[in-house]
């Protein structure tokens, strides 16, 4: 009777034994806390998020919120450390959990990146999902603020410039330049006579060339500023042009710098010229001395 007994015994324990060997994990049964869309952990956008998935122990998926810090543009992005043990579909979502991307990773790829998309700044949700294998990984939510509207031409085929005296050159009113004839010859000062046409007195220039306090200026006001790189800008100057006697190549200066200015075409009443300066100096000083015969 006791041999028998101890037979059962054996048995029994040989049976829960095969029982426990043939027992399947049950899925999602060891996912933690973050198994769900209602217990999804916060991912903090611009940073790496690293975690592990494995079917084989029931964490089977893993679930993710973030929130922009404004409107802009996101992008997800997924590395698989083992991509040949495991294969996994993340999905990304909408706030009420819709699907907007979803993709499945491959055995033979580590990085995935979904497009970017449009966001306002509310809850979205990533989901990682297994049904087979195990694989640490990292996620991540890349944010960027969307580019800056084109600006609106000031002029176009369709829309042409109110002044007369003015035409549209890449979207921008710029004044046309005005071609003379050669100038008539003149006299000299010292053997004209009354009635002649008499070449101008030339004005004797101060010591220092450099310095215009003594000179007769004229002065102009910078309305346009485009940044040409390494601290160089173009720049439209107003108030000054051939109607003030101005011409290409005057002596300039910028007013608070001391900055020489080089002209380089001039119309009536405006000049465009190179500047040493940026484009945040042009918003502090922006007045221009030109030297005027």
């Amino acid at each position: 009777m006791l041999r028998q007994t101890h037979i059962w015994i054996l048995a029994f324990f040989a049976a829960m034994s095969f029982t426990a060997c043939n027992h399947e994990v049950e899925y999602n049964s060891n996912t933690g806390h973050d198994g769900s869309r209602d217990s999804a952990s916060q991912l903090l956008v611009n940073t790496d998020k690293v975690d592990d998935i494995s079917a084989p122990t029931g964490d089977n998926e893993d679930w993710y919120y973030f929130i922009p810090p404004e409107d802009g543009i996101i992008q997800v992005s997924l590395f698989v450390d083992k991509p040949s043990d495991v294969i996994i579909e993340p999905t990304v979502m909408d706030g009420f959990g819709r699907p907007l991307h979803t993709m499945s990773t491959s055995h033979n790829q580590n990085v995935y990146e979904f497009p970017k998309f449009d966001v306002k700044k509310d809850r979205y949700f990533i989901s990682l999902k297994t049904t087979n294998g195990k694989s640490s990984y990292t996620i991540r939510a890349t944010f960027e603020l969307p580019p800056p509207p084109e600006p609106e031409p000031e002029c176009s085929a369709t829309k042409p410039c109110a002044d007369d005296n003015m035409t549209c050159e890449n979207g921008v009113c710029v004044e046309v330049e005005v071609k003379k004839g050669p100038r008539p010859k003149c006299v000299p000062a010292d053997r004209c006579k009354k009635g002649q046409n008499c070449c101008p007195v030339k004005q004797q220039k101060p010591d220092d060339e450099d310095d215009i306090s003594t000179e007769k200026t004229v002065m102009g006001t910078i309305v346009l500023v485009t940044p040409r790189g390494d601290g160089i800008a173009d720049v439209k100057i107003n108030g000054i042009g051939e109607k003030n006697g101005v011409k290409k190549g005057a002596k300039a200066y910028l007013r608070g710098l001391k900055r020489k200015v080089n002209i380089y075409s001039c119309f009536n009443v405006s000049c465009q010229a190179t500047i040493k300066a940026t484009s945040d100096e042009l918003q502090k000083y922006d007045h221009v001395d030109v030297v005027v015969p």
